[in-house]
């Protein structure tokens, strides 16, 4: 295994652990069917009413994305050095990570599909297009959006509530973001061995 391969399969084993961790957080959601309330004719009490509603949108839509988008970033940046090299400046843009890896690895036409619904804004679910436009952010902030509260001069607030608040109707984002993340690990893996040398 050569150096340049090495380090892109360093990029992508960590990737897939943060869209190992995405993956467990959306079944997670499925399974509890996105409550963020409850309701009953009895009082709940506090650990019980935590216990029903840790795993929703309402919590884990900010950590979720964040973590899928990171794994997207490594697995894009992987690819893009293992076909421009070391010497290529890597930056957090994932469009023109996306846009590089469309040029270099033009015969993955499922992988660009994949990869473009949650990178190409026209492509995006309406739930992350929502959000990026009622913050009028462009996919390559969406980043910045889920580390931070703020932008960087603290002068737009980001605004997460188009993220949250979906209850068991938001449900067939987590299915579907879930079934991509499979095929995506799927068909990166499959990639990644046929171009080690």
């Amino acid at each position: 295994m050569n150096n340049k391969y090495r380090t892109s399969l360093a990029f992508w084993t960590m990737g897939e652990k943060y869209w190992n961790l995405s993956r467990g957080v959306c079944e997670h959601i499925i399974r509890s069917r996105n409550k963020y309330i409850l309701t009953s004719d009895r009082e709940i009490d506090f650990n019980e009413c935590l216990r029903k509603t840790k795993w929703n949108d309402v919590n884990m839509v900010i950590p979720l994305l964040f973590n899928f988008y990171h794994g997207v970033e490594l697995m894009l940046k992987g690819f893009v050095l293992l076909s421009e090299g070391s010497g290529t400046k890597l930056d957090h843009l994932i469009s023109e990570l996306y846009q590089k890896f469309k040029k270099d690895y033009p015969n993955e036409k499922e992988l660009v599909m994949l990869l473009g619904r949650y990178v190409d804004k026209s492509q995006m679910p309406i739930l992350l297009c929502g959000f990026l436009n009622q913050n009028k952010l462009s996919v390559n902030r969406f980043y910045e959006s889920l580390r931070y509260p703020f932008n960087n001069n603290l002068s737009q607030e980001y605004q997460h509530f188009a993220l949250k608040y979906q209850g068991p109707e938001g449900l067939q984002f987590y299915r579907t973001l879930k079934a991509d993340v499979n095929k995506m690990t799927k068909l990166i893996v499959t990639l990644g061995h046929s171009l080690e040398k």
